[in-house]
């Protein structure tokens, strides 16, 4: 790359390479991880009473760190070429709630434990895929390790999040996979995200239906 007028250009490199440094991608999720926790801790009780509104706490916290709209371009790969424009905004909305809610009851259902940030890997990261590695730790001992994969984006100036791997699950994958079968189950995109969003009702239906029936036999 050609250096005109060093003196600028390397302040301006120097600056760009500070805000990527994999050492702050590391940092946002050690920030994000305790700002979810308190959320979490917060407003407990509402993921049985109102989980629309725990979801929406959630999504203030984790919206900023996460880019939903390429994990969804991610997920629905090849289709995604071929859906038309309103496909392709109905299906971000669906899985951008179902994201939430996956990444939300990970945590929830555990009510004693504790997160470990791991040290900061030092080789093979780049502003592409910076990979980004804890623990969670229940109080029976069990230890689930999840890494978070993150990218710069360079127009935002800040890491984003667009993967993250649970106890060895890549959670883009598999929803990857859960997409294409779906596509071909029900005979065309549009089909498969009324059936995606079917089952997210669904579970947020029970949820309701099941603090109702706790609620009755009190």
């Amino acid at each position: 790359m050609m250096r005109f007028c060093c003196g600028i250009l390397l302040l301006c490199c120097a600056q760009v390479w500070a805000d990527a440094d994999p050492a702050a991608a590391h940092q946002l999720v050690d920030n994000t991880i305790q700002k979810t926790l308190a959320v979490i801790n917060e407003s407990r009780a509402l993921y049985q009473t109102q989980p629309e509104v725990f979801a929406a706490k959630i999504d203030v916290t984790l919206s900023p760190v996460l880019d939903f709209d390429r994990i969804a371009r991610r997920v629905m790969a090849k289709h995604y070429r071929n859906a038309s424009d309103a496909e392709r905004s109905r299906f971000i909305g669906v899985f951008k709630q179902s994201l939430l809610n996956t990444y939300a009851r990970g945590l929830i259902e555990f009510t004693d434990y504790k997160i470990n940030m791991l040290p900061l890997r030092t080789s093979n990261q780049s502003e592409k895929n910076t990979l980004v590695d804890f623990e969670v730790v229940t109080a029976a001992g069990q230890i689930f390790p999840i890494t978070q994969s993150l990218y710069f984006n360079a127009k935002q100036n800040t890491w984003l999040i667009q993967n993250v791997i649970i106890n060895g699950i890549n959670v883009g994958q598999l929803f990857r996979d859960q997409f294409a079968r779906l596509v071909d189950e029900k005979g065309g995109v549009t089909a498969a995200i009324d059936a995606w969003e079917n089952v997210l009702k669904a579970g947020i239906n029970t949820k309701e239906a099941g603090h109702d029936s706790a609620d009755e036999t009190e």
